[in-house]
């Protein structure tokens, strides 16, 4: 069932894998949308090639895949961060902990900072976040506590740790719940937003919750029940691969991704210090991009890590660096297909937070169109 669900996928989106080298100006143009999918806690080996993955394997081979993308640090909340800040804050994100006094990157800025500034739109969907944040509120309405009404902890929804977010109304707005029952998919509320431009952000970041995201053992799909840790990829991969199963087809067959320059990039956190290309201690993990913006069929061995990711959205929507990280790193541009841009002084229409529409000209500007 799912492999036709990729097929049709694929039939939806570009039908031809780009072989033209990406120019710069290229680049600028090669998405407008995407979406981001971090799961938890396994190498490359362990899903490349195994039985346990074969949607994720399917995937990986119809459209692109980083076979030497590596995280920046252990354990989770390191590598969060760096994906959306440009820096791991190691010196306390290394004990996972919750946000709080001495937990957060205070007013360090970040990719939200970045998006806004150039009028793009962005919003972070978790699973299982509360409605209501209670006894537990940040002054702009973020949810600050570790769990939630199911598996939804703090140290994977790096943007609560950012006091220029949690300290804004606007900004935790667009803070929201994925699914609309509690424990688990569907995340319908999430895949709704996918109906039409006005509705879809520029950047949809999406956290499974533990059990999704393959970092506990659980029973069921929905209404699930979280049995603790994984011991062995046995235990947690198959979750995590039926839930993209349900999911990721929804994703590139929605009226977003079959009308829209849109990705959808999916990766894990951190694996388990191996990287299978060179047999080094590198901490290699999978990586894929997938949509109508990229190539089908490809495969890349060049070296990237989760800076490389904050470095290809700057690229291609023209923001500046946070931090040096991202400013040497590498983009990923190389997996996009070449698409024809607007010619200079073409106009298009972006849209902001509250949905307000504002045109922008080419001969201005580079950012994304609709």
């Amino acid at each position: 069932m799912f492999f036709t669900l990729l097929v049709l996928a694929l039939a939806l989106s570009n039908p031809v894998a780009a072989t033209q080298t990406m120019s710069h100006e290229d680049a600028v143009h090669a998405f407008n949308y995407v979406v981001v999918i971090t799961l938890e806690n396994q190498g490359i080996a362990d899903i490349i090639n195994s039985s346990l993955a074969p949607f994720l394997n399917q995937l990986a081979s119809s459209y692109s895949l980083a076979t030497n993308y590596t995280g920046i640090e252990h354990p989770s909340l390191p590598n969060y961060l760096a994906l959306v800040s440009g820096q791991s804050f190691s010196s306390w994100s290394k004990a996972d902990c919750s946000p709080g006094p001495d937990c957060n990157a205070g007013n360090a800025p970040n990719l939200v900072d970045s998006l806004e500034s150039r009028g793009l739109t962005w919003k972070a969907y978790m699973e299982d976040y509360p409605s209501n944040c209670g006894s537990q509120c940040s002054n702009g309405g973020c949810f600050l506590g570790d769990t939630a009404t199911g598996t939804y902890v703090a140290r994977h929804d790096p943007f609560v740790y950012f006091n220029d977010i949690v300290n804004n109304t606007d900004r935790c707005a667009n803070i929201v719940r994925a699914n609309s029952a509690g424990h688990g998919g569907p995340d319908d509320l999430f895949l709704s937003n996918l109906a039409s431009p006005r509705t879809a952000s520029n950047l949809m970041w999406l956290t499974p919750n533990l059990c999704d995201d393959m970092h506990d053992s659980c029973n069921g799909l929905n209404n699930q029940t979280d049995t603790g840790s994984c011991g062995s990829s046995s235990q947690c991969v198959p979750q995590g691969n039926s839930y993209l199963t349900h999911l990721v087809p929804s994703i590139l067959t929605s009226n977003l991704f079959t009308h829209q320059k849109a990705a959808l990039f999916i990766t894990f956190d951190e694996g388990n210090g191996y990287c299978p290309i060179d047999g080094s201690s590198r901490d290699c993990v999978y990586a894929v991009w997938a949509g109508p913006a990229v190539k089908t069929s490809f495969k890349s061995s060049a070296s990237f890590n989760h800076y490389s990711f904050l470095s290809t959205l700057e690229t291609v929507w023209n923001l500046r660096p946070l931090t040096s990280n991202d400013a040497n790193a590498q983009p990923m541009t190389q997996f996009f297909v070449v698409h024809h841009h607007p010619e200079r002084g073409e106009r298009f229409e972006l849209r902001d937070n509250h949905g307000k529409s504002r045109e922008h000209d080419h001969s201005r500007s580079a950012a994304p169109d609709e």
